[in-house]
């Protein structure tokens, strides 16, 4: 009964990071908190938050068809609306493009799961017209770092305030 629950805990760590809004920012350092293991935890994070990733990259093309027949539709006959709804954009979506200005593919990679998360970075990659497949790449790249990094930092930050 014990093993079925460490299963099941390493599963929601899965799940969660998988979700969007979670992440592996908030799900690491709160599982290792938790006592799980951190080896565990950091490759169980990064491999449910890399396979949304990969579906964000593959499903792409979709996803932004759909969203301009949705706008499309939303807005049949009122054209000045439509201009307004493009020129406002989001607080996120200028900090992703002041990165992507400045630093490219690589620094929108690394430095957007801290500001914007990563789930978001990819798209916001790919609407820059950004290769798929070098899209796919800066984003494992940057999520295994952050992972590791999350993981080291959350061991250790515990291990000093007596946690371990």
């Amino acid at each position: 009964m014990n093993q079925l629950l460490q299963v099941w805990e390493y599963i929601l760590v899965f799940v969660m990071a998988f979700i969007p809004m979670i992440e592996v920012l908030l799900v690491i350092p709160v599982a290792i908190a938790a006592g799980l293991s951190p080896f565990w935890v950091v490759v169980v994070a990064f491999a449910g938050n890399l396979l949304a990733v990969w579906i964000i990259i593959v499903i792409y093309e979709k996803l932004e068809a759909w969203w301009e027949g949705y706008k499309q539709r939303k807005f049949e006959g009122q054209e000045g609306q439509i201009m307004e709804q493009i020129e406002k954009t989001s607080k996120r979506g200028d900090r992703a493009r002041r990165i992507w200005n400045r630093y490219g593919l690589p620094g929108l990679a690394l430095l957007a799961p801290a500001i914007i998360g990563i789930h978001l970075a990819v798209i916001m990659a790919l609407a820059f017209k950004s290769p798929k497949k070098l899209t796919a790449i800066w984003m494992t790249i940057s999520l295994a770092v952050w992972s590791v990094g999350l993981g080291v930092i959350s061991f250790y930050g515990l291990s000093f305030f007596g946690w371990f």
